[in-house]
């Protein structure tokens, strides 16, 4: 019994958390999600995007990416559609124990496709903390995402 439960949520997180990179011959889903955390390279290769309806006819697009092997988390938030440079809805990374936000201002993002299941573009910026009375901050350049979900 144990082991059938083990199989079944292990079988399931595979599914949920798939590698971006499409080896088939079809249409691809996935993407990469790269940039430079404070001078470090970063390939974030789990990707999702979720389109929710967030009020009657306004929907919003969310980049979710990972990677396996850190603790790291970007989010990037956008109406489906726009392009060019925008100002997402949201934009953090996530470190162990905080979230680093993305203040407007503070960084520069560039969206050059948003649509038909395809999402891609540059950001770079400044992250600071939310947490009350922390100034730590961090410098995120170079970064690219391409993603068809």
């Amino acid at each position: 019994m144990k082991k059938t439960l083990m199989l079944a949520l292990f079988s399931l997180f595979a599914i949920t958390f798939s590698s971006c990179t499409g080896e088939d011959d079809g249409p691809s889903q996935g993407g990469i999600v790269k940039f430079k955390l404070d001078g470090t390279q970063k390939e974030h290769v789990i990707c999702i995007v979720l389109e929710t309806e967030v009020q009657p006819n306004e929907y919003i697009l969310t980049l979710t990416s990972s990677n396996t092997e850190e603790t790291g988390v970007f989010r990037y938030e956008i109406p489906p559609g726009v392009t060019g440079n925008v100002t997402p809805e949201f934009m953090a990374y996530q470190l162990t124990n905080k979230v680093m936000v993305a203040n407007e201002g503070e960084y520069q993002t560039n969206v050059s496709v948003n649509s038909d299941g395809h999402l891609k573009g540059t950001f770079s910026g400044t992250f600071r903390s939310n947490l009350a009375n922390d100034d730590e901050f961090i410098t995120i350049t170079e970064g690219e995402f391409d993603v068809h979900y």
